[in-house]
């Protein structure tokens, strides 16, 4: 509920009249609003009432506007004023007064002009794409990381013009000048965890317009195959896929496209910052190579989409989990050769800690042009990872049997060698095959329920002897 923001209600004395509620997400509202002074129809965003007593979160609210207002480009949705009404009731409702934008997110678009079990085509694909890396080489020129770019955040207008939006969690990459806040959380990964870079998970602190690119690589996957390179049940299954496994072709997820866009989707979603584009423009450039040397092709459904694949995690709100795990980090550009969006503006960033699962990761190298492994179906995933559960639960019973006399003893050999057959199975894989990341998970540890059962029997054995 957003309290006593609603239908009728005026901000800033009277001059913004809120309209109708177009819509809520897990920290704000927005809603359509007329200005009385300026005559025209705005967008106001609000901050949900349960949440305005939050000191960083209105400070996060207010991290919004001062980084979109260091922005001037007709691809960033702009912000025409902010301040915060103070109600009857005492609660303190900071606001955003944006432009209004006639038409549609882009994953509304997507879901709406999609062909059946594939995406968009690709001209238009393509087009949609370079128009939000143009508003990105703006962000990043003025030292804004948007950190959170996926379709619900890209408004497309009825004429077709692109607008992005949403820089709630920004982070500003020069911080010792006065408005340019940086704030963060020691530990705190943020972001929608589909689209976020390898990096943001691991919490390596090299945080980057990269990340962004990495964002875009996947918006342009789902345009184009309408699916995600990667997907879970769980913020940490899914950011244990970005970090470690291979991302699919195009031409796996069902998408013919021309060899040029293939490399350009796969530079784009490189698991270390330095292999990816290195600017915005740098991407957006490419975009216009792969077109002029393939103006019109299509893009045709070449299978059947994902059945689990789930369009509408586009529209999944940022979440933000702790950095519990480690594993080994990509290494962040060195001093002696540090980022930039432009020669006049270095751009390296440093805070959080190491995240990642605790698992072996496979060889993050592939081919060129060398399609991943099939992934193993959900039904046999599911099987193996029940084999592996009842493996370590037999090892509690035949433990127990080994306190008893000798007969007992020796008869905690038979659940031993069911749980040894049991971690076999359930623990073995084809080789480079993209498993669930929980039986990913379970498989790297059946070494523990395998070597437990193996001491089981010889024990048996000796007292057998």
């Amino acid at each position: 509920m957003t309290g006593p923001i609603r239908t009728g209600v005026t901000l800033t004395g009277g001059r913004y009249r809120v309209e109708e509620k177009l819509g809520e997400g897990g920290m704000a509202a927005v809603h359509k609003a007329h200005d009385t002074a300026l005559d025209r129809t705005v967008a106001v965003k609000t901050m949900l009432a349960g949440l305005a007593h939050d000191e960083h979160l209105r400070a996060r609210f207010r991290r919004e506007a001062q980084s979109v207002a260091r922005l001037s480009h007709p691809c960033v949705v702009a912000v025409h004023d902010t301040g915060e009404e103070r109600f009857d009731d005492g609660r303190v409702i900071p606001y955003l007064v944006m432009e209004w934008v006639r038409g549609e997110t882009l994953g509304d678009l997507l879901l709406r002009q999609a062909a059946p079990r594939a995406g968009l085509p690709l001209d238009r694909a393509l087009d949609l794409t370079a128009e939000v890396l143009s508003a990105l080489a703006a962000s990043h020129a003025a030292g804004i990381v948007h950190r959170d770019i996926k379709p619900s955040n890209v408004m497309v207008t009825d004429e077709g013009a692109v607008k992005v939006m949403d820089f709630g969690i920004a982070r500003s990459l020069d911080t010792g000048g006065p408005g340019r806040t940086a704030l963060t959380a020691t530990g705190l990964v943020v972001g929608t965890p589909q689209y976020m870079s390898p990096e943001q998970f691991e919490g390596t602190g090299a945080i980057d317009g990269r990340s962004d690119l990495y964002a875009v690589g996947v918006l342009l996957f789902q345009l184009l195959t309408g699916r995600l390179p990667f997907d879970g049940d769980s913020a940490f299954s899914v950011g244990y896929l970005h970090a470690t496994m291979a991302p699919p072709t195009l031409a796996s997820a069902g998408a013919r496209v021309p060899e040029g866009v293939e490399a350009l989707v796969a530079r784009a979603l490189e698991k270390a910052p330095a292999d990816r584009f290195q600017g915005a423009a740098a991407m957006r450039a490419a975009i216009e190579d792969v077109r002029r040397a393939a103006p019109h092709p299509p893009t045709q459904p070449d299978g059947v989409r994902r059945a689990d694949s789930r369009p509408d995690l586009a529209d999944t709100p940022p979440v933000g989990f702790p950095a519990l795990l480690t594993m080994d980090a990509h290494p962040a550009p060195g001093p002696e050769q540090p980022w930039a969006p432009g020669p006049e503006q270095p751009c390296v960033l440093d805070d959080g800690q190491p995240w990642a699962p605790d698992v072996p990761a496979p060889p993050r190298e592939r081919a060129a042009g060398a399609a991943p492994a099939p992934p193993m179906p959900r039904a046999e995933s599911r099987k193996r990872g029940q084999q592996l559960r009842l493996a370590y639960l037999l090892l509690v019973p035949s433990l127990l049997l080994q306190a008893g006399p000798d007969p007992v003893a020796v008869a905690a050999a038979v659940p031993a060698v069911a749980g040894i057959r049991l971690a076999v199975k359930g623990g073995s894989s084809g080789a480079g095959q993209r498993r669930s990341a929980s039986l990913a998970v379970f498989q790297a540890t059946a070494i523990v329920p395998l070597l437990g059962h193996v001491l089981l029997v010889v024990t048996a054995l000796v007292r057998l002897g």
